[in-house]
């Protein structure tokens, strides 16, 4: 699989997931960044590009963002660790 295709998959299980449409971007310059923006119509996800090198880091970023898109708020890292731990 490509990155492109990887990428594509990747977006359309965070909005499955999250019942959100979003925009999701990868930063090439800072490879290790996890943002979200839920400040415009489509929430903006960028991912670091770490996270198309290493499936477990676009496993755990794709989680958070979910986390993030269902309750419509950023989560705290305590907060995302004890999801993690349910899950």
């Amino acid at each position: 699989m490509d990155d492109s295709e990887f990428i594509a998959k990747l977006k359309s299980k965070i909005e499955t997931a999250s019942g959100a449409s979003i925009t999701l971007e990868i930063d090439h310059n800072d490879k290790r960044r996890l943002s979200i923006d839920l400040g415009t119509p489509a929430p903006r996800v960028v991912f670091g590009a770490d996270a198309i090198e290493h499936a477990g880091l676009a496993r755990m970023f794709s989680q958070y963002a979910i986390l993030c898109l269902k309750g419509r708020r950023q989560v705290s890292e305590e907060e995302f660790l004890a999801f993690l731990r349910r899950n």
